[in-house]
């Protein structure tokens, strides 16, 4: 192998590490990167969470709504019947009268 031979083989040797370098580099970069997104998905998740703990309590205060209203509406309901036919009672008592 003469001098010529070796000078290009050394520069074919810098060029492959160079573009290790650059590949190494821009692995590195693209980590990075992706921890940059796997923390803003983690405040996402962190987020919807809270989201959902707090759509979950207004659920639970919804039910006790509907609860309290559909024993309101068993309590009056017949005390609403029962008035209105003592009106009817009524209105027809003066009229036959």
């Amino acid at each position: 192998m003469n001098d010529e031979q070796a000078a290009k083989m050394v520069r074919l040797l810098e060029e492959i590490r160079d573009g290790q370098r650059l590949q190494l580099e821009r692995q590195a970069q693209a980590l990075q990167r992706q921890d940059e997104l796997l923390a803003q998905q983690r405040e996402r998740l962190s987020s919807l969470s809270q989201r959902s703990g707090q759509a979950e309590q207004l659920l639970a205060k919804s039910a006790k709504v509907v609860a309290s209203a559909r024993m309101l509406t068993f309590l009056v309901l017949p005390f609403a019947i029962v008035f209105v036919a003592f009106l009817v009672w009524i209105l027809l008592a003066r009229v036959i009268v």
